[in-house]
């Protein structure tokens, strides 16, 4: 074959446009990552500032929570939490937190027996306003034992307000408070207290009213002879549950009505009565006029 000519071809030139835009590509994309690395860096840097200063105040931190460990406010489950809580807000490394864990651990068997002596009292004394006797003391650490060692202040405080007692102290259901805003204080009676436990009041549900009778009419003798009944006296104050008290006021104001019925009864009968009497004197008076009238008339008659 021959040999032929060879063919060049030309890469397309760019614009003048396309140039600029290339060339502004380039310089946006160069800022966007220097934004991303300084964004990068501040993150860092406040990383690094955050977790200097819980490493900082990590100390004073637990110094607190140390005091309220061995107060018995807090236990050990809440205190290793709460440092726990402590490393994750303040983006602390495990080694910055290890020692003051294993310190809540030694320091919570140490004075476990006696932390938990605390924790029961104050519950006790915090909603029976006691404390607690030995028998009871030591039904709750032996609860407290079987939990093996998790039951809380709040555990023994659940089982303290599901107690008489407490429902006592605090007052009762809605309805009992209700009936002592209404009818008063309840009467008490002496309940004695289990497990060595103080004798404690208790409420019977009975209750100590006036019966208001000072306000009560009555009846006269006469007025009891006509009906047939006499009213016996009624009692100053009345003492019972609250069915006989309603009954009790029941009774008032039917007695109270009997008794109002009876005298604008008689009250009726006596007006009548004085009625007829105004009625036969007047008519008595007529007669007798007209009687002079007539005799006048016919002395009169006479001289005529």
């Amino acid at each position: 074959m021959g040999g032929g000519k060879s063919i060049n071809v030309e890469a397309p030139k760019e614009s003048a446009e396309q140039r600029a835009y290339y060339a502004q590509l380039a310089t946006d994309i160069e800022t966007a990552r220097q934004k991303k690395d300084a964004a990068e860096q501040a993150e860092a840097t406040r990383k690094s500032l955050l977790k200097s200063s819980g490493v900082r105040n990590l100390d004073p931190y637990y110094s607190v929570l140390k005091k309220q460990l061995a107060s018995g406010s807090v236990t050990k489950e809440k205190a290793l939490q709460q440092i726990g809580d402590y490393q994750q807000q303040y983006g602390m490394d495990p080694d910055n937190v290890a020692s003051y864990l294993r310190e809540i651990e030694q320091t919570s068997l140490e004075r476990e027996p006696e932390q938990r002596e605390t924790l029961v009292q104050r519950a006790f004394q915090d909603l029976l306003g006691r404390k607690a006797s030995d028998q009871e003391l030591q039904t709750r650490l032996g609860e407290i034992s079987k939990s093996g060692g998790k039951l809380d202040v709040n555990a023994i405080a659940d089982s303290l307000k599901s107690s008489d007692e407490y429902k006592e102290k605090v007052g009762g259901s809605y309805l009992e408070n209700y009936y002592r805003s209404y009818y008063g204080p309840s009467e008490k009676e002496t309940v004695k207290g289990a497990e060595g436990a103080p004798d404690w009041q208790k409420s019977t549900g009975r209750y100590t009213i006036s019966t208001g009778s000072q306000f009560s009419p009555t009846l006269d003798e006469e007025t009891q002879k006509t009906v047939g009944l006499k009213f016996g006296a009624m009692p100053d104050k009345f003492t019972g549950s609250v069915g006989e008290i309603e009954q009790m006021q029941q009774k008032m104001r039917q007695r109270d009505e009997f008794a109002y019925n009876s005298g604008l009864t008689k009250l009726q009968g006596q007006i009548d009565s004085d009625i007829q009497k105004i009625k036969r004197g007047s008519a008595k008076e007529v007669a007798e006029i007209s009687s002079k009238t007539g005799i006048y008339g016919n002395l009169v008659s006479g001289f005529w």
